[in-house]
């Protein structure tokens, strides 16, 4: 979903009012000034000329001062970025869904929420949530499908914004959430992280369900977490709002700060101490091991929770085929900083870099003990994005030497193929499959989004399988996601044409 820099913040300054305390002694916040400076915006240049992202849109909170400033340009050749610019959001506006959700909770207007987050999904959804697992599809609650611990995989390929060249509308959605019972979970519930974009979608689809209200304003009177500013700055979202709670919104910043963002800095309005407290609640694991001078990763109602040096943070980031947003929050600092720029994970890059610099100077880190983050996010890019060597290797480690003939003539396998959880294949399709012939019957099977090379490359093993005709019936697919390390299930494309 679009989103804007100002709605994030007046979740962050909403969702930071209860203050918190470092665990460990360490360098301590310096006093509020403005950060924004002509040097920092000349280091701001310098960075979006490396990853090669023409512009970004930044706000920065500290305490109850608020800085915003753009950088580059919103559309090329010359729109400039501003703080005004409206700008996708993607996942970051997953924590929208879940204060919702938070609030609605709280309210106790609502006999469908009566058990709060141990709420099941079946309860509220019942024939539109219906998954393989019987267990799971009677037993998953709303905290599970919030901090992602449903068992269930990304499966963001079953997913379309568009289909047949017609703009997906909320009917549509509910199509694909009914799509869930074809999905198979890669792991038990509440045992594995597995980040799921579906399950926002279905939380979506439940806050509406609840409440007769679209999502934007089913949490009652300015609740600046819930979308209800973007539908004031940006009137168009409520039409196009395609993937639900999953993540595309947007919206403008400085009119909207000027308006309601004193009010979310000095008073908790309109959220309860209650409801803050259950927004930062830790309730899943997510990382196991520490990773770019952070320890491991806590998750929430769509916040990471980590620590550095002492400092608790948190931070969500959002990420398209042509947009990036990361969102962060240091609760005993009283300093935030958000930023959306305009490519696919390099945006990501080039935010994490400037935000961190931003958190460092704030904290006062002395320059030897600061994380390059230059170079953290330079070996991600280079694990994930362009050509894959040796793909067949990886997922064929024992392919025979020389490769054995396919039993099918490379003619016969061109037709249209469709899997009941995918949708029907086209050669026209978002994510194009690319086979790449290693033995036998089998190939490896890209997915590329196209025109964007720096959107990570995703390949899995596939096999075609013979019919009684002799004939090739179909293409089994085992789905992974490099993106989420994790195996998603196989799905077999039966032949149609």
């Amino acid at each position: 979903r679009p989103s804007g820099i100002a709605s994030v913040i007046l979740a962050l300054s909403s969702v930071g009012a209860a203050e918190q305390k470092p665990l460990v002694a360490g360098p301590g916040p310096t006093s509020s000034k403005n950060p924004l400076t002509d040097e920092f915006g000349e280091f701001v240049a310098q960075k979006l000329d490396k990853w090669k992202v023409p512009g970004m849109s930044l706000a920065v909170i500290d305490g109850d001062d608020i800085y915003t400033e753009g950088y580059g340009f919103a559309t090329l050749p010359d729109t400039k970025a501003t703080p005004e610019t409206l700008w996708y959001g993607a996942s970051a506006t997953k924590a929208q869904v879940a204060a919702t959700l938070a609030q609605l909770i709280a309210s106790k207007q609502h006999p469908q929420l009566a058990d709060g987050w141990s709420t099941t999904m079946s309860s509220i959804l019942r024939d539109d949530f219906v998954q393989q697992d019987e267990w799971a599809m009677n037993h998953i609650t709303l905290e599970d499908a919030a901090s992602h611990r449903t068992g269930m995989a990304r499966h963001d390929k079953s997913s379309a914004r568009v289909i047949n060249g017609t703009q997906v509308v909320p009917r549509d959605i509910v199509r694909n959430l009914r799509n869930l019972r074809n999905l198979p979970l890669a792991a038990k519930p509440r045992v594995t992280f597995y980040y799921c974009n579906l399950m926002y979608v279905t939380l979506g689809h439940a806050i509406e369900t609840i409440t007769g209200k679209w999502q934007g304003r089913a949490a009652g009177t300015g609740a600046p977490c819930c979308g209800i500013l973007l539908g004031q700055a940006h009137p168009g979202v409520q039409g196009g709002r395609p993937d639900g709670g999953r993540g595309r919104r947007r919206g403008r910043c400085r009119h909207i700060y000027r308006r309601r963002l004193r009010l979310c800095l000095l008073h908790a309005a309109p959220f309860s101490r209650s409801v803050h407290r259950d927004i930062k609640k830790p309730r899943m694991l997510a990382t196991t091991a520490p990773r770019r001078g952070l320890d491991i990763s806590l998750y929430g109602l769509a916040w990471n929770r980590k620590l550095s040096k002492g400092h608790v943070i948190y931070t969500h980031a959002g990420g398209m085929h042509a947009f990036g947003a990361q969102v962060y929050w240091l609760p005993d600092a009283k300093f935030g900083a958000v930023a959306f720029a305009n490519t696919a994970w390099t945006s990501n890059a080039v935010e994490d870099v400037i935000i961190y610099r931003l958190i460092h100077d704030k904290l006062g880190i002395p320059e030897s003990e600061r994380i390059d983050f230059d170079k953290d996010w330079e070996e991600e890019m280079d694990k994930t994005t362009g050509e894959v060597k040796d793909a067949d290797k990886i997922l064929f480690p024992d392919q025979p030497e020389p490769p054995l003939p396919s039993m099918f003539k490379t003619s016969d396998l061109v037709a249209g193929r469709e899997d009941p959880r995918g949708r029907p294949r086209r050669y026209d399709m978002a994510v194009p499959i690319q086979p790449y012939h290693v033995s036998g019957d089998y190939w490896v099977v890209y997915t590329k989004t196209p025109w964007n090379p720096t959107f990570p490359v995703e390949f899995q093993p596939g096999e075609f399988h013979k019919g009684v005709d002799g004939k090739a019936s179909g293409l089994e697919i085992k789905w992974m996601s490099r993106t989420g390390s994790m195996e998603e299930g196989k799905a077999f494309f039966k032949r149609v044409s």
